[in-house]
């Protein structure tokens, strides 16, 4: 056996017997004039504990991190008060659950240096074939570690080097997608019609405007301009503290518009207000005529496809993207145009819709390139 060279290596023993190694190490004087010294064991060979202190040796008293500071708990704590100055309350509420639900479980209680890049592979692989929502989590994570980094609690980014994975996408969406034909959206507005008043009006308002779900739910009748036939969108509902519904202004500028509607869904409106509608200044006013929370879309759908499980399934989202896509697979609008009924914030969000529908007239670009000879 070679002899061993470094003294600062010592072995010992556990209570089971087996052996085990550590070692001391001083690092040098630090800017604040403090002597770095550190101590790591329970190397299970001397060669891995000699690589761990060359490894050491190297650095340099101002680069020291030491070891098992801090939980990821205790992270997140310290990160969500920026997170929270920095971003919307209610965005701020959502990425708290999410964090509960998808982070804590996995690494709560565990120090953030102890975790390695494989285990964070793992969880973020896991995760994507979970939830729709798997991107925003790992992100969250890497950003948490991103902090912890720069305030010298680990010397480097774990989550950085991971293989992002591919997200999941709903495989309840009919043919993939989140979106209807003109044909699936009549049908499923006529099961609405006879489910409830409310829900079908609703849902005629996200597909006849591409309003937002939320933005739909803050409506006042005030908004709704009949004469005119157009929505004044200023406004949309949230949680707020304490979970309590509130309204505010959307997320951009762009959101803030006025759209016209047709003389079908003013006729349906008008129908909806004189027959159905409550006493509140709310459009859609639950039974105490205060605003519905934003999970109730969700169950409104769960009442119509139960009505009529032969429906293909899409999320309350999916009528404002079906609302775009039959706007321009059947006119000739053109994007900023688009952009100004939809409220997106750039024309390349508006951008990426047509070319959705470019991919799906797939096969009819090739046989228009065949009857014009190219």
């Amino acid at each position: 056996m070679p002899k061993r060279k470094n003294s600062s290596i010592k072995e010992y023993k556990l209570k089971s017997g087996a052996k085990r190694y550590y070692f001391k190490i001083s690092l040098g004087i630090n800017s604040y004039g403090k002597r770095i010294v550190t101590t790591r064991r329970g190397f299970k060979s001397y060669a891995e504990a000699e690589e761990a202190f060359n490894q050491l040796s190297t650095k340099k008293a101002d680069d020291f991190v030491k070891q098992k500071q801090i939980t990821v708990d205790e992270l997140f704590t310290l990160y969500f008060k920026t997170y929270k100055a920095n971003t919307k309350e209610v965005s701020a509420l959502s990425q708290n659950s999410q964090y509960k639900n998808h982070i804590k479980p996995f690494f709560g209680g565990r120090y953030i240096d102890q975790i390695t890049t494989l285990e964070i592979q793992q969880w973020a692989n896991k995760l994507a074939h979970e939830i729709v929502e798997a991107r925003r989590n790992i992100s969250f994570l890497e950003n948490m570690y991103e902090y912890a980094r720069k305030n010298n609690m680990i010397e480097s980014n774990p989550v950085s080097k991971i293989i992002k994975p591919k997200y999941k996408k709903p495989s309840s969406f009919h043919n993939g997608e989140n979106v209807y034909t003109e044909k699936e959206l009549t049908d499923f507005l006529n099961t609405a019609k006879e489910v409830s008043p409310i829900i079908f009006t609703y849902f005629k308002l996200l597909a006849s405007t591409g309003l937002r779900k939320s933005e739909a739910l803050a409506l006042k009748w005030e908004d709704i301009d009949l004469d005119k036939k157009t929505i004044n969108v200023n406004k949309t509902i949230s949680y707020g503290p304490n979970y309590k519904i509130i309204t505010h202004a959307p997320k951009t500028k762009a959101s803030i518009r006025t759209i016209p509607f047709s003389d079908t869904l003013k006729n349906v409106l008008i129908k909806y207000r004189d027959n159905y509608s409550t006493s509140s200044k709310i459009v859609f006013a639950n039974r105490r005529g205060a605003y519905f929370d934003t999970a109730r879309p969700g169950l409104w759908l769960k009442r119509v496809y139960k009505k009529n499980t032969d429906l293909p399934h899409i999320t309350p989202h999916g009528f404002r993207h079906t609302f775009a896509t039959l706007l321009i697979e059947n006119t000739n609008i053109k994007p900023k145009t688009v952009q100004m009924l939809l409220g997106h914030a750039t024309i390349s969000m508006t951008l990426n819709l047509y070319t959705h529908i470019n991919e799906n007239n797939f096969a009819d670009a090739n046989q228009a390139f065949k009857n014009i000879g190219f």
